[in-house]
């Protein structure tokens, strides 16, 4: 048994004192829903056909990883259930697995898995299945590259009759005799209901190379793509391009923000959108002229660019943002931050349907590590508040989930 330090006894035993009181002076705070057990890692909650939330993750032992899924029923989860089980999956705590449901009630999942020809090398496997996720199909891949390289961090885009897929697709690298100079490309395919892959098309040929992108799906159905560029003189902001799924025609709608951070390397942190009816909310972590910063900003319905940002961190930010909207139209956005006492915890901020921010400034939710093994948080809405998932690292990695309204 992996002995268990005093620092991470403790920050169990706050944990769960956060999650379990509910008497102090903060309007809302997280209601532990489920802690899903030793050897769990790296949650994803979705939207299931029926309107409920889903929660995908990876559950390990010694000798192999198996994805599953469980939907959200009567305010807790079901009963896990198997999408696929894989020796040779790469367990990553930022380029996570995903699960989408599609509109026509098809569901389609991915992870990665080590490719034996390279040192650290991997492909994207994807499955679909046509009965809402109770039977799941033989794995392929979306990249039809033979080259030994890294492809990941892959946002599904369902529609009805199939479903596309974006990712970053790192084939320059290959033997170039010149890393430093080689270009990670952000490509998309569409996987039709016959089974067939589309072409590739590469909507960016020069991206940051281990950022999480993010999506936001417009209610005329195109979907904006959100991800880190990498652009001359090593600037590593955001940027953003609308596809159309059935189509697969895109336009770049440019940045999400001129933060100018310039960086020869890849921070591993993206960004999240969310929205209602009236507005979209970004959030987004940079540490522009040497300043780390969790940002966000607001555009109106109908609007292509976002207002003048402003910061949320009240103390140093680590990133590892994520955002959710629930039925009301409220907007919840959690990230990892550091306080004055070198703690760290999960932060949050939650604004009403207007964009006013409820709590006079961010609270602490819960006791957080900056260790990798915790991971990126996730969240879902609900009618009234949002589901979120995350890793706790302590004493071993498993996930927990609970309600934030």
């Amino acid at each position: 048994m992996k002995h268990v330090s005093l620092k991470e006894s403790l920050f169990n035993i706050v944990a769960a004192s956060v999650l379990m009181c509910s008497c102090g002076t903060r309007p809302s705070e997280l209601q532990l829903s489920q802690d899903l057990g030793i050897g769990t890692a790296v949650p994803h909650l979705t939207t299931a056909a029926n309107g409920l939330p889903a929660l995908l993750y990876v559950q390990s032992n010694d000798t192999t990883h198996r994805l599953n899924y469980r939907k959200w029923e009567a305010g807790s989860w079901g009963a896990a259930q198997a999408i696929a089980e894989d020796t040779a999956m790469l367990v990553n705590w930022a380029d996570r697995p995903q699960l989408a449901f599609g509109p026509d009630g098809a569901a389609y999942a991915h992870w990665l898995r080590f490719d034996e020809r390279g040192d650290f090398a991997y492909t994207i496997q994807a499955v679909r299945s046509i009965d809402g996720g109770k039977s799941w199909s033989e794995p392929v891949s979306p990249h039809k590259a033979e080259q030994v390289a890294e492809y990941g961090f892959a946002q599904w885009m369902p529609f009805d009759g199939g479903a596309s897929l974006t990712w970053l697709d790192g084939r320059d690298f290959d033997e170039n005799p010149d890393p430093t100079a080689a270009r990670m490309e952000v490509r998309f395919a569409q996987w039709h209901a016959g089974g067939t892959w589309s072409e590739e098309t590469v909507l960016d040929s020069s991206a940051c190379t281990c950022c999480p992108m993010a999506t936001l799906v417009h209610p005329s159905g195109p979907v904006e793509l959100v991800y880190r560029d990498r652009l001359a003189g090593e600037i590593r902001d955001f940027n953003r391009i609308i596809v159309e799924p059935t189509s697969g025609s895109f336009q770049d709608l440019g940045p999400l923000h001129r933060d100018g951070w310039e960086i020869a390397a890849c921070p591993v942190n993206g960004a999240s959108m969310s929205q209602n009816t009236e507005r979209t909310l970004a959030v987004w972590y940079t540490a522009a002229e040497d300043s780390a910063r969790v940002r966000f900003a607001w555009r109106k319905a109908g609007s292509v660019a976002f207002d003048t940002p402003d910061n949320l961190n009240l103390n140093t930010p680590l990133g590892r943002v994520t955002t959710a909207t629930d039925q009301r139209g409220h907007f919840y956005a959690m990230w990892l931050e550091t306080n004055e006492t070198g703690g760290i915890a999960w932060m949050g901020q939650l604004w009403d349907a207007s964009g006013t921010a409820i709590y006079p400034t961010p609270i602490a939710l819960i006791p957080a590590s900056e260790s990798r093994a915790g991971g990126f948080p996730t969240a879902v809405g609900l009618d009234a508040g949002v589901l979120v998932a995350w890793t706790n690292p302590f004493p071993e990695p498993h996930v927990m989930t609970a309600v934030w309204q």
